[in-house]
């Protein structure tokens, strides 16, 4: 409740000085249970999302018109390979065994499509994309019903 009343009792100098820290990306630990190992993930920001993005969508000429695709499962894995933290998905070893050229490809190659998905979604969760923004009146309301 403290906290929430100071949040809402912040001046400009404040708010400015939140804004000039350094804020460290959100992070969560993700146990793949069927293979038993941890997966730390980490935020991404939206810079590096859109880079992901990039390499993982296709351009080609229709009818006289640029038209873009993105690889789903490419992106997903671009998306689990940016943001592990504890190991290296491009780990020679692990492409080598697999046969495969890079980590998105082991990925796909090892991972099940809901282990993608799980892992996908908390890396979105990470990154702010189901953060629901807090009204300040709804922080007003809480903090009133909590004395």
């Amino acid at each position: 409740m403290d906290t929430e009343n100071n949040i809402l009792e912040m001046q400009e100098e404040d708010i400015i000085n939140k804004l000039l820290g350094e804020v460290e990306a959100p992070k969560a630990t993700i146990v793949l249970g069927r293979i038993g190992i941890p997966v730390e993930l980490k935020g991404l920001n939206s810079t590096e999302i859109a880079q992901i993005r990039k390499k993982c969508t296709s351009k080609r000429k229709v009818k006289g018109v640029m038209e873009e695709k993105l690889n789903g499962e490419e992106y997903d894995a671009g998306l689990i390979l940016g943001a592990t933290t504890n190991f290296n998905w491009n780990e020679p070893r692990l492409l080598e065994k697999h046969g495969v050229s890079d980590g998105k490809q082991f990925i796909l190659r090892k991972l099940l499509g809901g282990e993608r998905t799980n892992l996908v979604n908390k890396v979105l969760a990470l990154s702010g994309y189901d953060d629901e923004l807090s009204d300040a009146e709804d922080i007003k309301n809480l903090s009133g019903e909590e004395e």
